[in-house]
């Protein structure tokens, strides 16, 4: 919802952030008599130096001195600076600078107290979004922990936000008669003139939309939280949106109040004869709608809604953004060049409006030229293709630059294949061993898309970087160059890896018949655990199989080269051993298991173990008959709850029980074996269990596409009887599917709305004496997408049943509907050829 250009900032929501001071020197009162502006130097001097309470000192008359000449602008910005201050004297605790806001309002003329109310808001939601972690760790409490809000939970703090908005924007009636050239003092100046946001009104009100629109807002949602439709008025022309008065039981809703707060802007606006302000709370209305109604018709009314803005508002330069918004839906659709050729509009109508600027940088990004290549490994013949990944060109530039693999193994200490950001400016520039091109076809959707282009030939044996290039010099201005590694051989390298002893074995083969390398050389590295440093080891020849064995040092990372008659070829991964110590001794471990995994406190705890022998040298594994176990019950923090002493019988296996606690914090906790580490965890919890459950049937007919389909679901007690009487609250998703030939046919482009799903429908219900309830809902296709694509539609019904006790319960069912009413796959293997009959 932010724009890059913005009217004002509120210089008093991160003064609280921007001051930190390390040393705290203390002056003489301040002189008498001295003007505002000397203060304010005097001021600036003592930050400069680093004496926050110095410049207490001063702001104190300064603001005294403002209050009585009515200076209230100059007053505020003095009275956040000296909070700021105070709070780098005494620790920067957020709680503190609150309280001395709230303090400050209290005392502080009516006249300022709406801007305080907004800025200290402002202060709670900068400490939140810089604190949303521990926020969403939090769970609700029935009162308040304490005064701190820093202890609070989601939904309290938010509370506390919006009623300190709520606060600010209850003076409508003197902000409204507020300019805001009035607070120049305390606003600092945007990019743009202030007929965008010209009384103080607007100002506090776009400060709170930005809370009210804000995602977060979903972590504080009631059960029956106000949602909205995309077909209702908040997508429609704004005569009909300013009569719009939504139905909702959650009159609290964030986002009922942004859009009863947009409201208000554009009945405010509505008759200016400037229409600036007008029209872009207008834009910003769409842009919330966009973002936060639900339904099929979404994107399209929103569409519809911003061409209707552009055209009527033709000659107003907002209307080049509403093409900057139109034309980033659609280019987020996939619609590229209907995308590029609105923000050519918008741009060459008004370019050096904030709109225009933006449609410019929108047709950057849609020509913006792409060239990434992919390729196998190793090139041996016949030789594989390069992979294009391209988008904006119809030629790329291809360069092999031959590299030492062994130089950058031990050079770079991580994997020579690894290509470094800093290194394509030298590579680009170095000789290189053999330079091509290949023409691709064009891009005209400027959409992404892949061509095959063969391996080129003559090419010696060794390793290489393969660049390509958009720019036929390779040179790093308004260029895009992409690199992946690549080994000219004809060795093959099998490997296979041992555990008793640790051994790292391999065969040397070559790579078109698969025949044994024998006398090959197989040069080794290993990594230093310590400092990640890399050094040579002994190397190993091949036998007559072309098997190579390698014993390294335990737990390090092994590189191999195999080198033959001028070939060469490194292992794909480094390998890891692990030797057994010079003090190996046999093993004993105990495996431990519970009959639940969750518990109430005061249950029963039912566990068993079963205690192992292993001594992996002399290969023997077996039970412990008769061995005494210590078994310690340890709860959250690992503090034991109880120990029992047990013997295991002639099967190694011994069981107890313990009880869950009720004297302490609930959690996931423990038991264990200390004398050879086996454990089982597990979690106590106050819990109820589930009472019912509930299942969804598919429909009775079968479902066509535009038509209604009604499915229907029943929610059940475990007693087998019916819950009625029950709320359901149901949604509806669809998804697009594709059949396996549309990506054999377009495998370089991605088809539109990949992986994601659209709801369709939503509301609620009630279960009948039997349980049962009814969903109805349209199978309404996707119209962006082709019929003779064949894609089908898959309807997602998922449905909530929340009983008389609150207890809830879910169910799902999905739905299958297409253009066509049958689908049929045919494969054939690969020896099945057209000279042979084949029996379907």
């Amino acid at each position: 919802m932010n724009r890059t250009f913005r009217p004002r900032l509120l210089l008093g929501t991160t003064l609280l952030a921007s001051f930190a001071v390390a040393v705290l020197l203390y002056a003489a009162d301040p002189p008498a008599g001295l003007s505002r502006p000397e203060r304010w130097k005097r001021v600036d001097e003592a930050i400069s130096k680093g004496l926050p309470k110095t410049a207490v000192q001063e702001l104190e008359p300064l603001i005294e001195s403002a209050l009585k000449d009515k200076a209230y602008p100059e007053a505020v910005k003095a009275i956040c600076k000296k909070i700021a201050y105070e709070g780098n004297v005494q620790g920067n605790k957020p709680e503190e600078k609150i309280t001395r806001m709230q303090a400050e309002i209290a005392k502080a003329p009516k006249e300022v107290v709406p801007v305080m109310n907004a800025i200290l808001a402002n202060w709670y939601w900068h400490y939140f979004q810089q604190n949303r972690w521990r926020f969403q760790q939090r769970t609700a409490t029935a009162t308040a922990p304490s005064n701190d809000f820093t202890t609070w939970d989601l939904p309290r703090l938010f509370a506390e936000i919006d009623k300190q908005f709520t606060k600010a924007l209850s003076a409508e009636k003197e902000l409204k008669a507020t300019p805001i050239a009035t607070y120049d003092a305390l606003l600092e100046k945007g990019a743009l003139p202030d007929s965008y946001r010209p009384t103080l009104f607007d100002f506090v009100a776009f400060e709170a939309l930005s809370f009210y629109a804000a995602g977060e807002q979903a972590g504080a949602k009631a059960e029956d939280a106000f949602e909205f439709d995309a077909n209702s008025p908040a997508l429609s022309p704004a005569e009909q949106f300013l009569t719009w008065q939504p139905a909702t039981t959650d009159a609290d809703a964030a986002h009922l109040k942004a859009i009863k707060l947009y409201q208000n802007l554009l009945a405010f606006h509505k008759d200016d004869k400037d229409k600036t302000a007008f029209l872009d709370a207008d834009l910003f209305r769409l842009q919330f709608a966009h973002a936060n109604a639900f339904g099929a018709e979404k994107a399209a009314r929103y569409k519809a809604a911003l061409k209707a803005f552009a055209d009527t508002y033709a000659d107003h330069e907002l209307s080049a953004m509403a093409r900057h918004h139109w034309a980033a839906q659609l280019h987020a659709e996939g619609e590229s060049v209907e995308a590029r050729t609105l923000a050519l509009q918008g741009k060459n109508a008004f370019p050096n409006s904030p709109g225009g600027k933006m449609c410019h940088n929108l047709i950057l990004q849609i020509e913006a030229k792409q060239v990434q290549v992919l390729t196998e490994r190793v090139w041996a013949e016949p030789l594989p293709v390069l992979r294009v990944q391209y988008k904006n060109i119809t030629k790329v530039h291809f360069r092999a630059v031959k590299t030492d693999w062994t130089a950058r193994l031990t050079k770079d200490r991580w994997r020579p294949e690894y290509f470094g950001p800093n290194e394509q400016s030298s590579f680009a520039k170095a000789k290189p061993d053999l330079e091509w091109s290949a023409d691709l076809p064009a891009t005209e959707d400027y959409q992404q898309r892949s061509h095959d282009v063969p391996a080129p030939k003559g090419l010696k044996p060794g390793f290489y970087f393969i660049l390509a290039s958009v720019k036929a010099d390779f040179s790093d201005t308004d260029n895009m160059i992409s690199a992946t590694d690549v080994w000219v051989s004809d060795l093959a390298v099998v490997i296979r890896q041992s555990w008793n002893p640790a051994k790292l074995e391999g065969f040397v083969l070559t790579a078109k018949g698969g025949d044994p390398v024998p006398n090959a050389k197989v040069r080794v590295w290993a990594r230093n655990n310590r400092d990640s440093s890399i050094a040579e080891e002994p190397a190993v020849t091949t036998d007559a199989n072309g098997l190579f064995a390698v014993k390294g040092p335990n737990q390090r990372g092994i590189f191999l080269l195999a080198t033959h008659d001028g070939q060469e070829l490194s292992t794909q991964n480094d390998h890891y051993l692990n030797t057994q110590p010079d003090n190996y001794r046999p093993q004993t471990r105990t495996v431990l298991f519970t009959d639940r995994s969750l518990y109430r406190p005061g249950q029963m705890i039912h566990f068993k173990g079963i205690c192992l022998f292993a001594d992996t040298k002399a290969d023997e594994y077996k039970v412990q008959p008769n061995r005494k176990v210590t078994v310690v019950f340890n709860d959250h923090n690992g503090k034991p709850v109880a120990q029992a002493d047990v013997t295991t019988n002639d099967f190694g296996s011994f069981s107890g029980t313990f009880t869950a606690p009720r004297d302490r914090l609930a959690g996931q906790m423990h038991i264990v074996v200390p004398a050879d580490g086996g454990s089982v965890h597990f979690n106590v919890e106050e819990y109820k269990r589930p009472k019912f459950q509930v299942t969804i049937d598919a429909p009775k007919d079968a479902p066509k596409l535009g038509g209604e389909v009604k499915v229907t679901g029943k929610a059940t007690g475990y007693t087998g009887a019916a819950i009625n009487g029950a709320k359901v609250r149901y949604r509806v998703t669809r998804e697009v599917r594709w059949p396996t030939w549309f990506y054999d046919c377009y495998y370089w482009r991605l088809p539109p709305n990949h992986g994601t799903a659209q709801e369709i429908a939503h509301g609620t219900a009630m279960t009948e004496a039997d349980g049962t309830f009814s969903i109805t809902f349209t199978a309404k296709p996707d119209l962006s997408v082709p019929e003779k694509d064949e894609p089908t539609f898959h309807f997602t019904v998922s449905a909530d049943v929340i009983d008389t006790t609150g207890e809830t319960r879910s169910g799902s069912k999905s739905v299958v509907v297409g253009y066509t009413a049958l689908q049929a796959a045919l494969t054939a293997d690969d020896w099945q050829t057209v000279e042979k009959d084949v029996l379907l």
